[in-house]
């Protein structure tokens, strides 16, 4: 995800949700509770959440299943994120433009495969997931299956043998290999 802009909060631990039509974002009181009054409106869409260090999962996702206008979800640094959370994103297929998942540890690359049903996804920040043993496959495979979509936290030669490399390698290997025929 890019940057935060200007009036766009950051926290870790908490949620903060903006809706449709609003500049202003939805901040918990003290006690981290939320005042439920809008929910009294049928047709209140939410655009933005950031539930950024919280304890959601896939169950927790349930609620804003109904949100078919969610555009940004940023998820960082949440434990409990993982491949079923990911699989569950289908319902926003038509509406998420960002996702932010960098630091959930949970999840795996046959989870984030599941972000295929994401048609309209722009950007997608998967930096600093630990379960990634080769990051520049994984960015091919995002590129593959989401053309449209900018991939961050994972670059092209990341994990991958760079050509030089791999020249070395073989090198190294005949030499091996020639040597081991001269102690013959």
């Amino acid at each position: 995800m890019p940057p935060p802009q200007a009036g766009v909060p950051r926290t870790t631990g908490m949620q903060l949700q903006r809706f449709a039509g609003q500049s202003e974002w939805l901040r918990p009181d003290s006690r981290g509770r939320f005042s439920y009054d809008f929910m009294s409106t049928p047709d209140t869409q939410i655009e933005e959440v950031d539930l950024s260090g919280t304890l959601i999962n896939h169950n927790g996702l349930e609620n804003l299943v109904n949100q078919n206008k969610l555009q940004t979800l940023s998820l960082p640094g949440c434990p409990e994120v993982d491949d079923w959370f990911l699989a569950r994103l289908h319902v926003f297929g038509e509406s998420l433009l960002e996702l932010d998942l960098s630091h959930c540890s949970r999840i795996t690359v046959g989870g984030l495969t599941a972000l295929q049903n994401l048609r309209k996804l722009k950007r997608l920040d998967i930096s600093g997931l630990p379960q990634l043993q080769n990051p520049g496959l994984v960015w091919i495979l995002l590129e593959e299956i989401l053309p449209h979509c900018r991939v961050t936290g994972a670059e092209y030669e990341q994990g991958l043998i760079q050509p030089d490399s791999q020249e070395q390698t073989e090198d190294h290997h005949e030499a091996s290999t020639h040597t081991g025929l001269r102690h013959l």
